[in-house]
């Protein structure tokens, strides 16, 4: 019987103690522009409207003297960050797998400071897969491989 192998480019990323992992392939040609198009949109993320209302909201909180807290204004503040992080791992999802932000994060709704960080560990290493990605394309196709024609 004849067989077939492809090398898929599928790479696994340890990501908590229980040996979980979030995995991708190198070669899947939408995973870096869904990657790049993530990171662009919490680059984004500070000029959305929510984020100043938030800010707004939070200079309501605790009155000027401390004495008394706005437990409206409270809510408003953390149903603003929930959303967005919520936004942020669905999309953290899709790009990684079903779970991944679970995996990730544990089972709590992690904070923009916790997704940034995320994405400052694993930024290098897609860096270094795409690096690996190109390398591989160009040794396997380049004019001056064995068999190549002149």
């Amino acid at each position: 019987m004849d067989s077939l192998r492809i090398d898929n480019g599928l790479k696994k990323i340890d990501v908590n103690d229980a040996g979980e992992y979030i995995e991708f392939s190198i070669f899947d040609s939408s995973f870096f522009r869904a990657f790049f198009d993530l990171l662009r949109w919490f680059d984004e993320q500070e000029n959305r409207k929510e984020i100043k209302e938030m800010d707004e909201q939070g200079d309501k909180v605790v009155s000027e003297d401390g004495t008394e807290i706005n437990y409206d204004a409270a809510n408003n503040v953390l149903d603003i960050r929930d959303k967005i992080s919520k936004e942020a791992c669905e999309k953290i999802d899709n790009i990684f797998g079903a779970e991944a932000s679970r995996k990730i994060f544990g089972n709590i709704i992690p904070d923009m400071y916790m997704i940034a960080d995320f994405f400052e560990k694993i930024s290098p290493l897609i860096e270094k897969y795409r690096k690996e990605r190109s390398q591989t394309i160009n040794k396997k196709y380049s004019k001056s491989r064995k068999g190549a024609k002149s």
